[in-house]
């Protein structure tokens, strides 16, 4: 699962499980994987944005989610915005042409996570996703976009997505309605 992943990707990851343990939480949240990037100071996102001078300032701001039960599982699963997160992430590697996922993708996905505490945190500490994306673009050697040249990349392309797939059984079924329908005119003229 995560062979896609850079070494301090897995690194984080291996944290963010640790980081729910000590908050006793049963999944691996996104404000888990936030911590998580401020243990190893060599990470491409600590790099970047200084994420560890910040750790206690997260703490104090992402209180972890009261566990439902304690949990004593190594293996401890993400949460569905955990998988979120993730899955941000890949595509924002993917946007960036960058093969292997790193801790800076991370980032940008948690910056993406909209039904969690992280982004508000991260803009705390003025980190934002389209300040993040061209801090990593330059980085790379990338041209800087501003928002007018894409704005579509600081929208979220899944929201939009939602309602149109949710439509889908109710399309199918005015669909098959209009299918019936145009059998019986047939039916019917046939008929006269």
């Amino acid at each position: 699962m995560f062979e896609r992943y850079r070494e301090d990707a897995r690194r984080a990851i291996f944290f963010s499980r640790w980081e729910a343990q000590q908050s006793g939480s049963v999944y691996i949240e996104p404000e888990h994987l936030l911590l998580s990037l401020t243990h190893d100071a060599d990470s491409k996102a600590n790099q970047l944005f200084a994420l560890s001078s910040h750790t206690d300032n997260f703490r104090s701001q992402l209180k972890p989610h009261p566990p439902a039960k304690t949990s004593t599982s190594v293996d401890l699963p993400l949460s569905n915005a955990g998988k979120r997160v993730l899955a941000y992430a890949a595509e924002e590697a993917d946007k960036l042409a960058s093969k292997p996922i790193g801790t800076e993708h991370l980032l940008l996905g948690l910056l993406r996570e909209n039904k969690s505490d992280v982004p508000a945190a991260l803009a705390a500490v003025g980190i934002d996703l389209h300040s993040a994306r061209n801090r990593i673009r330059e980085d790379r050697g990338l041209p800087i976009l501003d928002s007018e040249t894409i704005p579509l990349l600081d929208s979220e392309t899944e929201d939009k997505d939602i309602p149109l797939k949710s439509l889908r059984p109710f399309a199918s079924f005015v669909l098959l309605i209009l299918v019936l329908l145009l059998i019986y005119v047939i039916f019917r003229l046939v008929n006269k």
